[in-house]
C-alpha cells in the first residue's frame, strides 16, 4: 500500500468517524474541506489526494448512515462530492498561495 492510499484511507475514515459527532457535523462538513485543503495545498499535496479522502469520507458516511438508520442516501452523496469538489479547489488555492509567496529563483551570473 502507498503513502498516499494511506494517508487517503485515515484521513477518510477520520472524517467518517467525526461526522457521528453531532455537535461536529455541519463544522466539519462546512469548514473542513476548506481548511484542510487550504493546508494540504500550501503543503505541496495534490488536489485529487485532498478531494479523494473527503469524497471516501463521504461514502463512510452514506454507508454507515445506511447500515444504523437506512436514510439519508441522497443527502450523503451530495455532500461527498460537494466537499470533495471544496477541498480539490482550496488545495489548488493553498497551492496558488504559496507559489506566489515563494521567493523569485536567482539567477546565475
Amino acid at each position: 500500500m502507498s503513502n498516499r492510499t494511506l494517508t487517503v484511507a485515515v484521513a477518510a475514515v477520520a472524517i467518517g468517524a467525526l461526522a457521528w459527532v453531532d455537535p461536529l457535523f455541519i463544522p466539519l462538513i462546512t469548514l473542513g474541506p476548506l481548511g484542510s485543503g487550504l493546508v494540504a495545498g500550501a503543503a505541496g499535496v495534490d488536489s485529487r489526494t485532498v478531494a479523494l479522502a473527503w469524497f471516501f469520507g463521504g461514502m463512510l458516511m452514506l454507508v454507515s448512515d445506511l447500515v444504523v438508520y437506512n436514510e439519508d442516501v441522497a443527502f450523503h452523496a451530495t455532500v461527498a462530492v460537494v466537499t470533495a469538489a471544496i477541498a480539490a479547489g482550496s488545495a489548488w488555492a493553498g497551492r496558488r498561495i504559496r507559489g506566489a509567496r515563494s521567493p523569485e529563483p536567482r539567477s546565475a551570473s
